[in-house]
């Protein structure tokens, strides 16, 4: 398209577009050999096209006239392209999914507007929504609270001459180490540790033909909640995948239901709860009317719990909700507005007082002054993201006959959320004390970038150590690490004796090797070679200990690859400080671990008959299932034992086994 057509095009419409503030994204379709026209964008497949983005940096104004200098275009090649969204389609200025191209038609990731590179994008059309800033205000605060959100960049936008306004360029949500960071699973994965992870499932309404994966009944609403399988795709999923996670969603319905605290056994071993509640909070803040059963979005990582979001449409939410039907109200929680209210452990947790109790303490936590959910901070947000698309928007307005008050909409916003501010800290009143003690537990040493040594890969030696920096013994079941990217859960029974410091480590036996100690634990993933922040936490998600390293100074610059590991200097001192920390190749005065006695089960997953073999011989075997629920008990005098699980229906159940030497163990059967 020459920049005279463009400059034309404009004039036609009435927008005169020679410029902006924001980048400016030009797409062109092929032309239909038979009727000399553009190609349609259709709702699927996607179609090729050509994509041109004028952008250099936030300071920079864009002009159409730059279109043909490369120093002024962010990206100029092909593109898959097709619509996206249900009812937003219906509107004639539409949402678009696009892929980065190579030009055989492979996926090319690339970094656009400033984003971290992928191949996966969507160009969202802001309608239902006149403030023009719902979404991507949402998305920001979420990523304040600690948690991945799409990032945003509002752009105007061209297609095939025609310009079609204000848009905010996002990420597609999916698997990827700079966007939901677990493993990405493959049709083989579906037995064992593997079939556990990693899944994004997504709760949302049926459109184009979809069939949901499973549906549940809504709380206190007529419409049953549609299940979708997000990753793996639904033309992806094997069958053992699909009744693995729609059986894990069961048990979490079934804890929850129960009100079942127990940290190996109850919905605290089986969901991340900060991510429940941080969940919960943003979606009841903006009192999103489709947060519980549209767009919602849940992960899972490989051996990992099951966390709620990333967040996604926020366009009915802060009061507004297509300006009538009235269900994004200030004084009333979503679970309870008789619509859209979700599946129903989401009101079943609040209603537990132990995770309402966290919820109000965290509500408190965010809103104080400089916290991210502080009102001010809001509006500060808000007028931000105003001011940088307002004349974009003043054009989006003229190109689609836009009519309301614009101003207006948004102090009715702003008061809008003043009074929900001040019936929800009402509403989130703490009644008793949810924080207990936590365990003395620190984080003492971390092999993140070993050398490669006798043969082992870099990775195969990462190691994290950690001590009991107290005088009694402490029973650390179910603690875990909790941010993604490593994962390790504390199993039932784990025990560390005072003063003392155990292992987990990416490959035990190099581990055994190398350094002559016995690993407490195999941890899954690996740590990153420059930073990383590891979080250990308790079964709720309260965190014990927290150290961010670095590969940089003050931080011992010997850890990094040349064959040192980190040491904490003393176990008294803050851990988060690299001037804390020394680097050393070797243990110095540390008792090697004496390991607990292995008890193996096999095979896992069963059609039916089970065999139980230990090391040392066994005293007592408990079946339950995932409730807690004893199905089997025996008691034993022998090194093996076999159970016929054949007559019990498929699931997961928990098997407990207790040793002549007092090893508790408790080992997760999936029952094919």
């Amino acid at each position: 398209m020459s920049i005279c057509a463009v400059l034309l095009c404009m004039v036609g419409l009435g927008q005169n577009l020679t410029s902006s503030n924001l980048p400016i994204i030009i797409i062109t379709t092929d032309i239909n050999p038979s009727t000399g026209t553009y190609y349609s964008i259709p709702d699927e497949p996607k179609i090729h096209a050509h994509m041109k983005v004028l952008y250099v940096n936030d300071t920079t104004i864009n002009y159409l006239s730059n279109q043909d200098d490369s120093a002024y275009v962010n990206y100029d090649g092909d593109i898959g392209i097709e619509l996206r969204g249900s009812t937003s389609q219906g509107h004639n200025k539409k949402p678009y999914g696009f892929e980065t191209r190579n030009a055989d038609g492979t996926n090319n990731n690339v970094s656009l507007l400033g984003l971290p590179a992928e191949n996966d994008w969507v160009l969202n059309a802001m309608n239902d929504e006149p403030s023009c800033v719902r979404d991507c205000l949402s998305y920001q605060l979420y990523s304040e609270l600690g948690h991945y959100s799409p990032r945003t960049r509002y752009c105007e936008v061209i297609v095939n001459d025609d310009y079609r306004g204000l848009y905010f360029l996002t990420e597609k949500i999916k698997i990827d180490a700079n966007r939901v960071d677990i493993i990405e699973m493959t049709d083989t994965d579906v037995a064992g540790v593997n079939v556990t992870g990693g899944y994004i499932i997504k709760a949302d309404k049926l459109t184009g033909g979809d069939v949901p994966a499973w549906t549940t009944p809504a709380y206190d609403y007529w419409e049953d909640v549609s299940y979708i399988y997000h990753e793996p795709a639904p033309d992806l999923i094997s069958p053992m995948q699909g009744v693995y996670i729609q059986l894990y969603f069961d048990s979490v319905a079934q804890a929850v239901a129960a009100h079942n605290h127990d940290v190996s056994h109850g919905f605290p071993s089986l969901i991340d709860i900060p991510s429940f509640i941080d969940y919960m909070l943003m979606g009841e803040l903006s009192s999103n009317v489709d947060i519980y059963q549209k767009s919602t979005f849940f992960h899972k990582e490989r051996l990992g719990k099951l966390r709620a979001g990333p967040i996604w449409d926020f366009n009915l939410a802060y009061g507004y909700d297509f300006g009538s039907v009235g269900r994004s109200r200030a004084d009333l929680l979503q679970f309870y507005n008789g619509d859209n209210t979700g599946s129903e452990f989401w009101h079943q947790l609040y209603e537990d007082p132990m995770y309402s109790c966290m919820l109000y303490s965290r509500w408190k936590e965010l809103t104080n002054e400089h916290a991210p959910l502080h009102i001010d901070h809001l509006f500060h947000l808000m007028d931000s993201l105003m001011s940088r698309c307002y004349e974009a928007r003043l054009r989006d307005r003229t190109r689609w006959s836009q009519t309301y008050d614009y101003n207006n909409h948004i102090n009715t916003m702003k008061a809008w959320l003043q009074s929900r501010y001040q019936w929800l800290s009402r509403e989130f009143e703490v009644n008793y004390d949810c924080e207990p003690e936590l365990p003395p537990l620190v984080i003492s040493k971390i092999n993140y970038h070993p050398a490669i040594t006798q043969g082992y890969a870099s990775d195969e030696l990462e190691f994290i150590g950690i001590t009991n920096n107290g005088d009694d013994t402490l029973d650390i079941s179910g603690v875990y690490f909790r941010e993604l990217g490593l994962i390790y859960t504390f199993p039932e029974g784990s025990v560390i004796l005072p003063r003392q410091e155990i292992f987990i480590a990416s490959n035990p036996q190099a581990f055994q090797q190398i350094y002559l100690h016995t690993a407490f634990g195999t941890f899954l993933r690996h740590l990153d070679n420059h930073s990383e922040t590891l979080k250990l936490a308790d079964a709720w998600g309260r965190v014990i200990d927290e150290v961010t390293y670095a590969d940089n100074q003050p931080w011992p610059l010997t850890a990094d690859g040349m064959g040192d590991f980190l040491i904490l200097k003393d176990l008294d001192s803050d851990n988060n400080m690299g001037e804390n920390w020394m680097a050393a190749n070797e243990f110095v005065g540390i008792p090697p671990y004496e390991p607990l006695t292995v008890v193996r089960v096999m095979p896992n997953p069963t059609n039916g008959l089970i065999r139980v073999m230990s090391e040392k011989p066994l005293r007592e075997v408990c079946l339950s299932d995932i409730s807690g629920r004893a199905l089997i008990s025996a008691s034993v005098s022998d090194f093996a034992i076999s159970l016929d699980l054949s007559s019990f229906p498929t699931g997961i159940y928990l098997l407990r086994t207790v040793t002549e030497d007092h090893n508790v163990s408790v080992t997760k059967l999936v029952k094919k």
